[in-house]
């Protein structure tokens, strides 16, 4: 399970246990938080779950393609 960092959790003792959840607070402070490899690919993965504005899906994408760049 991907990790929520303190810093975001203000609300919450505990972060639930939904993958998307999870997600979708990491994404509302993308590229703040979030930036490593696993994060980034699970972010793109379920980047049509997540209520993101343009900017942050465009982020993610360039993020993504980036690491995808890397790895070939």
């Amino acid at each position: 399970m991907i990790e929520v960092p303190r810093e975001i959790l203000w609300d919450y003792n505990k972060a639930p246990e939904d993958m998307v959840w999870r997600l979708q607070r990491i994404a509302d402070f993308f590229p703040l938080y979030g930036k490593d490899p696993e994060t980034i690919a699970l972010l793109y993965e379920h980047r049509h779950q997540l209520k993101l504005d343009e900017a942050t899906l465009a982020l993610i994408e360039t993020y993504h393609a980036l690491l995808e760049a890397e790895r070939s």
